[in-house]
C-alpha cells in the first residue's frame, strides 16, 4: 500500500510539473506580446497566473505532505528498529550505538564527569519463570521497565539489554541521583500488576568522575560487578532461620521461617547452580567444614572436580582462604557478626590460591545462620574481583 501510494503522489507530481511548466511558458509568451504590440490580454494573463499559483501552492502542499509522512514512517520504522518491544526501553541495539558514540565523546574529551551508569537486574525472574510462568516473569520486566523510565526517563536513557538486564546512562549529580534512586525502589515496592505485588532488583551503579578516562565498556564492567555484589548480598539476605532458644539470640535477631535442614539441602543446591557468583556453605566450628560448594566455586579455584577442591583446601573454609590472610578476615567476619546493630551478614575481601598457584582476590558475603540438623552455619557468596583489583594483597572490611 506504501508503495502504491508514493507511486501515485509522483504520477501526480510529474502532472502538476508539466502544467506548471505549460503555464510557465504561456505566461512568458504573453508578457512578450503584451509588451510588444501592447494587445489587451490583462485578464487572461491574470487568470493563468491564478492558476500558476493555485497549482504551484498544490504541488507545494503534496510534497510538504508526502515529506511528513516520510519522516513519520521512519520515525516508526527507527522506533521498531531500536525499541525492545516488551518494555518498550531502548533494545541492545541502540544501547550499543550509544556506548559508541559515548566512547567517542570520552576521548575527545567532550564529556560531563557527572555521567553515570547504572546497570539493574532484576530479583527472582529466573524462579517466578520456572514457579509461575513466562506471562508472570514478563510482568515483573513490564513493571521494572515502567518503574525505571519514570524515575530516570527525564534524566537520560533507559535500555533493556536482554533479558532482566536494564541500564541506564545519565547526567547527574549524586543528590538527584540518590533522590531518583529512592523513588525507584519505592515505586518499585509498591507496583502492583495482575499477578504481581512488588518487585526487588539489583543495583550497580558507577560514575565516571570516578574513573575518568576509562572507556565505556570497562566503566560498564565496574557497574555490573557492582550490581552482582548487590545481587549476592540479597540472595545471602534469604537464606537464613527459625529462632532456637537454645542458640545465641543476639545471633538469631535477623532470622525468618527458612531453615536448612536435611530436606530442604536438595533445594538449596539446586537453586545455588543457577545464581550469579560462586557459593558455598560451611559449619562453624573448630574445623569450619565445607557442606556444599557450587561448580562457580570450582571456577574460581581452578578446580574440575569436587574431589580436587577438597584435595586443594583440605574441605575447609580455613583452606579456602590465602593462610597470610585468614587470621584477619576471621576477626572481621566475627567482628561484623557479633555487632549489635548488624543483620548477620559480613563482606570481607581475601586472597586465595588456585590450584594452578595463582593467587587471586575474591570477593565474600556472608550470612551467618543456624541449623538443627547442621548447626552454625555460614551461606557465603564469593566472586573473582583480580581483574578489578590492583593489588592483589589487599585485605579489607567493608
Amino acid at each position: 500500500m506504501k508503495a502504491k501510494k508514493r507511486k501515485r503522489i509522483g504520477v501526480i507530481n510529474g502532472i502538476l510539473v508539466l502544467l506548471l511548466s505549460v503555464l510557465s511558458l504561456g505566461i512568458g509568451l504573453a508578457t512578450i506580446i503584451l509588451y510588444r504590440e501592447n494587445v489587451k490580454w490583462m485578464q487572461g494573463m491574470f487568470i493563468a497566473m491564478a492558476i500558476y499559483l493555485v497549482l504551484a501552492i498544490i504541488f507545494l502542499v503534496i510534497n510538504w505532505w508526502d515529506a511528513l509522512s516520510t519522516n513519520h514512517e521512519l520515525e516508526a520504522v527507527r522506533k521498531i528498529a531500536y525499541s525492545d518491544k516488551m518494555t518498550d526501553l531502548e533494545n541492545r541495539r541502540a544501547y550499543d550505538e550509544y556506548i559508541s558514540l559515548l566512547n567517542e565523546r570520552i576521548i575527545a574529551g567532550d564529556i560531563d564527569e557527572h555521567l553515570l551508569v547504572m546497570m539493574m537486574d532484576v530479583n527472582g525472574l529466573k524462579k517466578t519463570n520456572d514457579i509461575f510462568g513466562h506471562i508472570v516473569g514478563d510482568e515483573l520486566l513490564i513493571g521494572s521497565a515502567e518503574c525505571i523510565i519514570k524515575a530516570f526517563g527525564a534524566y537520560g536513557r533507559c535500555f533493556r539489554a536482554g533479558g532482566d538486564e536494564f541500564i541506564v546512562i545519565a547526567v547527574m549529580e549524586p543528590e538527584i541521583f540518590e533522590k531518583r534512586k529512592n523513588e525507584l525502589i519505592n515505586n518499585l515496592a509498591k507496583w502492583q500488576g495482575s499477578r504481581i505485588n512488588g518487585i526487588e532488583i539489583s543495583i550497580g551503579k558507577v560514575n565516571l568522575s570516578e574513573y575518568p578516562g576509562v572507556t565505556m565498556e570497562e566503566l560498564i564492567d565496574i557497574a555490573d560487578r557492582r550490581m552482582y555484589e548487590d545481587k549476592q548480598h540479597y540472595y545471602a539476605s534469604q537464606l537464613s532461620v527459625t529462632e532456637d532458644s537454645k542458640v545465641d539470640v543476639n545471633r538469631l535477631k535477623f532470622a525468618d521461617d527458612f531453615s536448612l535442614t536435611k530436606y530442604t539441602m536438595p533445594i538449596i543446591q539446586q537453586m545455588a547452580e543457577v545464581i550469579p557468583g560462586g557459593f558455598f556453605i560451611y559449619r562453624e566450628d573448630a574445623k569450619r567444614e565445607i557442606l556444599y560448594l557450587n561448580r562457580k566455586v570450582l571456577d574460581i579455584y581452578g578446580c574440575e572436580t569436587r574431589d580436587e577442591f577438597m584435595e586443594l583446601t583440605g574441605g575447609t573454609f580455613q583452606g579456602m582462604v590465602h593462610p597470610e590472610d585468614f587470621d584477619e578476615i576471621q576477626k572481621s567476619i566475627d567482628m561484623q557478626i557479633d555487632d549489635e546493630n548488624g543483620d548477620g551478614m559480613d563482606h570481607v575481601i581475601y586472597r586465595i590460591i588456585r590450584k594452578d598457584g595463582a593467587v587471586r582476590t575474591v570477593d565474600d558475603y556472608g550470612h551467618f545462620s543456624h541449623s538443627d540438623d547442621y548447626g552454625d552455619i555460614y551461606y557465603v557468596f564469593i566472586n573473582d574481583i583480580s581483574i578489578h583489583n590492583c593489588n592483589e594483597s589487599a585485605v579489607r572490611e567493608i
